[in-house]
């Protein structure tokens, strides 16, 4: 005799390298959505301090999400370089030069980046083995190698430490904005 608790699937978790990695960029890309949700445009130009003893000025919020963005895209592909996807004069961020230009100070328009950078992350990820992924390539000029592995989690990295000094900025906008 079966029972309809027979019947019933239970979800399956994706374990491999690839399937923990899209979880954790997730994870990330909920939380960036999160940093950007409800905020007026003008939250994204302020700065919490022009000017600081250690290391200079403070970033305005915007500028820290549309690098955030764009070094993931800039990072993975390096590493489509090192796997010999791509050619290095091609490898540059989403939006080349232009990652902080006009366009980045609406919000709705560093949401919708955002998410093309994670459609780019699935993307890499689903067609990436690996193998491709212990793929190793100089730099053209330099004497340095590149690993596509490291990129990879070089660029998980470098979003998770971006949307860190977001969440902080977004904190300290939303005390002077209440003051």
């Amino acid at each position: 005799m079966s029972t309809a608790a027979d019947s019933t699937t239970k979800p399956t978790l994706d374990t491999s390298e690839n399937g923990c990695l899209r979880r954790l960029f997730d994870d990330l890309y909920k939380d960036l959505d999160l940093l950007l949700a409800d905020l007026p445009n003008e939250a994204l130009l302020w700065q919490p301090f022009e000017e600081s003893p250690w290391q200079g000025p403070s970033n305005p919020l915007g500028k820290i999400v549309a690098h955030a963005v764009s070094s993931t895209f800039y990072l993975l592909r390096r590493a489509e370089y090192s796997m010999g996807r791509r050619e290095w004069g091609a490898v540059d961020g989403d939006e080349g030069r232009e990652e902080f230009g006009p366009p980045n100070h609406e919000i709705e328009y560093l949401r919708a980046r955002a998410k093309r950078s994670q459609e780019f992350v699935h993307s890499f990820l689903d067609g990436a083995t690996s193998e491709e992924l212990g793929a190793m390539r100089p730099h053209p000029k330099r004497p340095i190698n590149f690993v596509a592995r490291q990129d990879l989690l070089h660029a998980l990295d470098h979003l998770s430490q971006h949307i860190g000094h977001g969440q902080i900025t977004r904190q300290l906008w939303a005390i002077q904005a209440a003051g």
